[in-house]
């Protein structure tokens, strides 16, 4: 039964399944004007290491999942932080209040599957939000061999692939993180990865395979 993984991220025994391209904005910020940036992907921060803007070390992150917040500790930002549970709305609900002091600046995609923003500002958080990159639609000519394990990463991965491909009643989907798996709730076997980490859906989806 082959694995295929709605990522670029190589795995042995995986097959890749590529049906987006990132497209980055070109966009200006200072970012001594602000003293929290809030990043929900390791994408706005390529998007703003691309912009060439000056980076401020000193600025406060606040980061939805580990991976992102070691991205932004590599770019050299000292002080960053995540949610034990790395979603938007946990972030929202364990640092909202620390938030609500700051002035803040939303680097996101231009489609976005939380409600982040919304919480935040109607919390009374001053929220300044750039749209730096945008996810968008790329056509795939692999033929996929049913049934198959179907490892998907983003809402925008499950509407991608149904333009593209149909899910049979034998295939077995993996989903990273709740949002995800909501976008698959009206099918069968459905399994939502424990951790939003791309190493353990793929070990899940090997683990299927041992299952059958």
């Amino acid at each position: 039964m082959e694995i295929y993984l709605l990522n670029s991220t190589p795995f042995e025994g995986v097959k890749n399944l590529i049906l987006n391209e990132l497209i980055f904005y070109d966009f200006k910020v200072n970012l001594d004007d602000f003293q929290a940036l809030i990043i929900t992907s390791k994408h706005a921060l390529k998007a703003l290491k691309r912009s060439k803007n000056p980076l401020n070390l000193n600025l406060r992150v606040y980061a939805v999942g580990e991976n992102t917040a070691k991205e932004a500790l590599n770019l050299g930002f000292k002080e960053v932080k995540f949610p034990k549970q790395f979603y938007a709305n946990e972030l929202f609900k364990e640092f909202k209040e620390e938030l609500k002091e700051c002035k803040c600046l939303y680097l996101r995609a231009k489609e976005i599957a939380s409600t982040l923003d919304k919480d935040l500002l109607n919390f009374g958080v001053n929220l300044t939000q750039k749209i730096v990159y945008e996810n968008v639609y790329k056509k795939s000519q692999l033929c996929l061999n049913h049934p198959c394990i179907i490892i998907f990463t983003s809402p925008s991965s499950v509407r991608n692939f149904l333009k593209n491909y149909t899910i049979k009643s034998q295939d077995k989907l993996v989903a990273l993180g709740e949002s995800t798996a909501k976008m698959l709730k009206n099918y069968e076997n459905l399994f939502i990865c424990p951790k939003q980490n791309l190493k353990e859906c793929v070990e899940m989806a090997k683990n299927l395979i041992k299952s059958v």
